[in-house]
């Protein structure tokens, strides 16, 4: 079976595994939704027959249940829409706030991105409706969702307001863009005042609810995790049992080891996360570990024509044979050898070549073959692999990075320059997109900080001269700049940049000035 066959094939292979609805579902969002994608041209649920069909069916069988909070284990009021079975689609966390009015803040509502769109949303808000009437409550919610998109019409189609018509916008403060939902059932006097004084308790206790949001989430998407893996090891039992791999099989496994790391670096960061629910709980068995990764995708449609677009002068410039099979090509070019990379190698194999397996992945960190050096034309670069899913936002990326250099040509934060590294190009090929870009002297701010933070010939010289520090004042002194220049309408392209630190890749160590004044970076490159 060749390896697009086996791909379109996957529907009797989860039939003959016995796998569910919803963990059928989690598979293919996790794995390969791009790939079916690739395939079908539509929905990847096409693939499978009358996939959409059961999925009408299972909603229209759904419940609301409520559940009270519980001490110490789930502060949350929360409703959860369950099916006939048991399985959960989807969502909706609440905190009780007592003053000044009887209040529900919602902390989270969400619907299971397969059931979206089959009306699940309007059920769960109709279901607080009538909690809320019926406790002569109001409901509060910090609505990140513009006006004008289909979400934000559930909750107005549901009686939710915008705030600012009713306290007015200089007493939002352009914190958020709070909902409010107020009973009919309720007739207060000083409504205004009243809401002001909620919104300015909510902001007291909201560090403690994001603390317990941030757990709450944790411990949901570790139960997916451990779900889909379970339903990736049926699947490939055969092969398992056989001892054979496939590619389709390695690409499965590696999608969701990098899924589970990625998933890990996030949570790092989390407000109040102190690792109550650890990855570790996701247990991957010796025989996975041994499996050689597969990073990249090899199915597409077999008369399907690989998408370039960019610079005009740079994509007519490129080899041939990079636009014509733009993923052989890039996955044969050398591994960017990064810090973190370059330190791990040393130990494995004198640092000669790289046969990585799902073990190296786990040991790492990350996918050390996202990044690939291309040389050509007597210029650097670097081609970085993304999920096609990501394309939505590079493409808003590379609008507003050039619109960075008009208001920033001549200035200096902290007596540092910066300068944009916009995408050059992208390509899409075979359910991979990549970007090119320029190769810069320097790394990325985080690896930065983690290399001045614990590489041993490093901490020494940082805790020294706080090298560390300065960076950190750098960047937020940019950001906050940003902010203030570009209003809040561009803060999630502004969220989304990251910044590169000048970086002496040959000796590991940054280049940095040090001077009587303390310690100043010459350029720093915003991508």
């Amino acid at each position: 079976m060749d390896s697009d066959s086996e791909v379109a094939g996957i529907n009797e292979r989860f039939k003959r595994a016995r796998i569910g609805l919803k963990d059928t579902l989690a598979v293919i969002d996790m794995t390969l939704e791009e790939q079916l994608r690739e395939l079908v041209a539509l929905s990847p649920h096409e693939v499978f027959e009358g996939l959409n069909e059961l999925i009408g069916r299972t909603v229209h069988g759904t419940k609301i249940k409520r559940f009270k909070p519980q001490e110490d284990t789930h502060p949350f009021h929360t409703f959860e829409i369950h099916t006939e079975g048991g399985e959960v689609l989807g969502y909706l966390n609440m905190i009780y706030l007592g003053k000044p009015i009887p209040c529900y803040y919602l902390v989270y509502v969400e619907v299971l991105l397969p059931f979206r769109g089959r009306g699940l949303g309007h059920k769960i808000l109709k279901a607080f409706r009538e909690f809320a009437e019926d406790k002569g409550a109001f409901g509060l919610l910090d609505n990140i969702i513009p006006p004008g998109e289909p979400t934000y019409d559930i909750y107005a189609k549901a009686g939710w307001k915008c705030i600012e018509g009713l306290i007015g916008d200089d007493m939002v403060n352009g914190e958020g863009h709070y909902m409010v939902f107020v009973p009919t059932s309720i007739k207060t006097s000083d409504l205004r005042g009243k809401l002001i004084k909620l919104l300015f308790n909510l902001r007291k206790k909201r560090p403690v609810i994001d603390m317990h949001d941030n757990e709450a989430m944790v411990k949901r998407t570790i139960t997916e995790f451990r779900s889909v893996y379970q339903a990736l090891e049926r699947l490939f039992e055969k092969e398992f049992s056989t001892g054979t791999s496939t590619p389709l099989m390695r690409f499965m496994f590696t999608k969701f080891v990098t899924q589970v790391l990625g998933f890990r670096r996030r949570i790092a960061t989390l407000l109040g996360y102190t690792g109550g629910e650890s990855l570790d709980q996701i247990s991957i068995s010796d025989r996975i570990k041994a499996l050689s990764i597969q990073p990249c995708s090899l199915w597409g449609l077999k008369d399907g024509q690989a998408e370039i677009w960019g610079e005009e002068g740079i994509i007519q410039d490129l080899p041939g044979g990079l636009k014509k099979e733009p993923t052989h090509y890039i996955e044969d070019l050398p591994i960017y050898r990064r810090p973190y990379l370059s330190s791990w190698m040393e130990t494995k194999a004198g640092g000669g070549g790289l046969d990585l397996k799902i073990s190296d992945l786990l040991e790492l960190g990350f996918d050390p073959t996202k990044l690939r050096e291309f040389r050509h034309e007597g210029l650097e670069y670097i081609f970085e692999r993304i999920s096609p899913r990501f394309l939505s936002s590079i493409e808003k990326k590379r609008r507003f990075l050039p619109k960075i250099t008009e208001y920033a040509s001549d200035m200096r934060f902290r007596n540092t320059t910066i300068r944009i590294n916009p995408p050059l190009a992208i390509l899409r090929d075979r359910g991979n997109a990549y970007i090119l870009r320029k190769k810069v002297k320097g790394i990325h701010s985080e690896e930065a900080l983690d290399q001045l933070r614990t590489s041993p010939y490093l901490k020494d010289m940082n805790r020294a001269v706080g090298i560390d520090r300065a960076v950190v004042l750098t960047i937020n002194e940019i950001k906050e700049w940003l902010v203030k220049v570009f209003d809040s309408s561009l803060r999630e392209e502004i969220e989304d940049l990251t910044f590169f630190i000048p970086w002496d890749l040959e000796r590991n160590i940054p280049k940095v000035t040090v001077h009587i004044l303390g310690v100043s970076l010459d350029t720093i490159w915003i991508a």
